[in-house]
């Protein structure tokens, strides 16, 4: 609960300006309550964002251009105050150090993860050269999202998903 209440209090204040005492008093708890359950704000604003992107499943359609659309679109956000909350963590966690690396196990890996799986699962079955780097290719599409929320806050949409994946990916894997 206190993590929600903490996400909208993240858009209206900011990490610098979040207070445990201001999360405490929007969510109706006791400040003991809040660092009973979060040890700081780090760790509460890392709970906040990740309540707000559960880890998505590796998708496994059979079909590689069906499974980077599915790893991709992990990354859509359609409502704004989502695309806010990270964009803040994001925009925090470039000079704070355990932020970065609570997010990045929080809020990265999961994601992160969707490409090198779904990649690695198709040059097993023969879909992909075996000579194809995975692990840079799985980094593609994560990095762009993180640019494109990091810098300008933009949100990730359908169209950047279809670019991505038909212009760059497939591409790159040989499957134009």
């Amino acid at each position: 609960m206190a993590s929600l209440c903490g996400g909208g209090l993240l858009i209206e204040e900011g990490f610098e300006r979040l207070t445990m005492d201001a999360v405490a008093k929007r969510c109706g708890a006791s400040k003991a309550t809040i660092y009973r359950r979060w040890p700081g704000k780090t760790a509460l604003v890392v709970a906040a964002a990740a309540a707000l992107f559960g880890a998505p499943e590796v998708p496994d359609t059979g079909d590689l251009r069906e499974d980077l659309l599915a790893s991709a679109r992990a990354y859509v956000q359609q409502e704004g105050r989502n695309a806010q909350v990270l964009a803040s963590v994001v925009s925090v966690s470039r000079h704070d150090a355990g932020l970065r690396e609570a997010s990045r196990r929080a809020l990265g890996a999961p994601y992160g993860g969707l490409f090198e799986r779904g990649l690695s699962r198709a040059v097993d079955r023969g879909l992909v050269r075996e000579d194809v780097d995975v692990e840079i290719l799985a980094q593609v599409f994560p990095a762009f999202a993180y640019q494109k929320v990091a810098a300008p806050g933009l949100l990730v949409g359908e169209d950047d998903v279809l670019r991505v994946v038909d212009g760059v990916l497939l591409p790159a894997l040989g499957r134009a």
